[in-house]
């Protein structure tokens, strides 16, 4: 009698929570990925090699952007929004066949800013070959800076979340007070480990940290003090879920697939626009609204004696 074989789990367990998750990531990217998974899922297939197809996508679909006709631009943005999803299976995958580990983490960045490389430098190359306006040479500057910033936020308040509002379960990546505990663990690693952890996880870990000390320290400390029981879970989502729906909207998804969507119709420039003006007012509102959300969450769980606040408020002790 042959071995009954693993079934997929449901939807709702390998997925992310729909509080860190944009609308359309959410409802859309989430459920073709999930049914992508189901159709691999009895195969030798494995998370790491979806993550490896993202990047390869991703350069086709940058080649198809310096190519640049009509046609190609199409394509390139059906490519781009197909490594979107794919993003999405690894980590399905991964959840559904308990495959997680720090080097699945730090490759899974390392592709993401791989797909970045291969897709947005082409995206500004077609913008400049077709207009030749220099205004539009100049937004691409913050353009990239800012983004980086925006998904190193979105990343540290996502697992911020997550260990704040599931208790027993925690976040699903390294934490950026670890920094030095994940150097030290990739030593013992291969090459291709300690290259995807040292230069794709540690880096984005310490830029996230600098980042957050200055936009937020409260909320960084909170981070690291924090022990998640029923009570402060409770106290945590009821004032970070808002603004964690509007870190959302920054996250990675919504600029992949808004860039998709522009390419598709070839006007880059519209997503140009989007992502300087758009993104980063939507992120501006994001910081002062996460600002007095943390506020609330310390006050509210000093008041239940979760956590001690001394001085003005602006500190916590243990």
């Amino acid at each position: 009698m042959r071995p009954q074989m693993a079934q997929l789990p449901p939807f709702r367990s390998v997925v992310k929570s729909n509080d860190v998750e944009d609308p359309v990531n959410r409802f859309v990217h989430r459920t073709l990925a999930y049914l992508f998974v189901k159709s691999i899922f009895s195969t030798r297939i494995t998370p790491n090699m979806i993550t490896l197809s993202t990047v390869v996508i991703g350069f086709a679909a940058g080649c198809a952007f310096i190519w640049g006709t009509p046609a190609a631009m199409f394509a390139g943005g059906i490519g781009l929004w197909a490594a979107a999803i794919l993003d999405g299976a690894d980590g399905i995958l991964a959840r559904a066949k308990n495959l997680q580990s720090e080097f699945g983490r730090a490759l899974d960045g390392s592709a993401d800013a791989l797909v970045a490389v291969f897709t947005v430098f082409p995206a500004f190359y077609h913008i400049w070959v077709t207009y030749h306006n220099p205004y539009y040479l100049a937004l691409m500057v913050p353009a990239l800076g800012l983004t980086i910033v925006h998904l190193a936020v979105y990343d540290f308040y996502k697992e911020s979340y997550l260990r704040g509002t599931r208790p027993g379960q925690g976040g699903e990546g390294q934490d950026a007070d670890k920094i030095a505990e994940t150097v030290e663990a990739a030593r013992s690693k291969g090459p291709i480990v300690r290259v995807a952890i040292n230069y794709g996880l540690v880096p984005h870990l310490m830029r996230q940290k600098a980042v957050l000390n200055w936009l937020n320290p409260d909320a960084w400390r909170l981070s690291q003090l924090l022990q998640s029981d029923v009570q402060t879970a409770a106290i945590y989502r009821k004032n970070n879920v808002w603004p964690m729906r509007l870190w959302a909207l920054v996250s990675l998804a919504p600029h992949s697939y808004l860039m998709a969507i522009c390419a598709m119709f070839n006007r880059l420039d519209v997503y140009l626009f989007i992502r300087v003006f758009v993104m980063n007012g939507i992120f501006l509102v994001a910081v002062i609204w996460q600002r007095h959300a943390t506020c609330r969450t310390i006050d509210e769980l000093a008041g239940v004696n979760a956590i001690e606040v001394s001085g003005t408020g602006q500190s916590l002790a243990a």
